[in-house]
């Protein structure tokens, strides 16, 4: 009995370690990124411009955030579009691992001098070492407008425990 009173005394102050040892030693994830380039052909974006990079996690060479913390995400992406030729369509997506999960997508109706943006925001459960970034984009050609205009963001929600 008392092996059993031991066990169920000591579970709470497991997870009460755990979670302190979360929140001081593996910190929180948190990042925002701009763009501003030419993009042609289907691609992934690539967001140079870090504005935070808590825990920094997201790397902007690649355009990709890799996951530290296992856990509940939020991530939002925004792509600002400027053509001046008639292109049709163009989508693009927050990918986790390489898989289309969110898709961002306009439809010219405007031949000439069209712009807009497209949207996408979600949550998702991460594990450590899950690649999430914006890709699969397609268009023939368009510039990806502004500094602040088009960002990709996330933050770590809930770790899990």
């Amino acid at each position: 009995m008392r092996y059993l009173f031991i066990n169920l005394f000591n579970l709470p102050v497991f997870y009460l370690f755990k979670l302190i040892y979360l929140l001081i030693f593996s910190g929180s994830s948190l990042f925002s990124a701009t763009i501003i380039s030419i993009v042609t052909g289907t691609t992934n974006l690539r967001f140079s411009t870090v504005l935070t990079n808590l825990g920094n996690d997201y790397n902007s060479s690649s355009g990709v955030f890799t996951c530290r913390i296992a856990g509940q995400y939020w991530f939002s992406a925004s792509i600002a579009k400027y053509s001046s030729d008639n292109v049709g369509g163009t989508y693009c997506y927050i990918m986790i691992n390489g898989s289309n999960k969110m898709m961002m997508y306009h439809y010219e109706r405007d031949p000439l001098h069209a712009y807009f943006s497209m949207t996408a925001s979600g949550g998702f459960h991460l594990n450590r070492g899950d690649r999430v970034q914006v890709g699969g984009c397609y268009n023939p050609a368009f510039l990806v407008s502004g500094e602040t205009e088009s960002y990709f963001s996330g933050v770590l929600i809930k770790p899990d425990v």
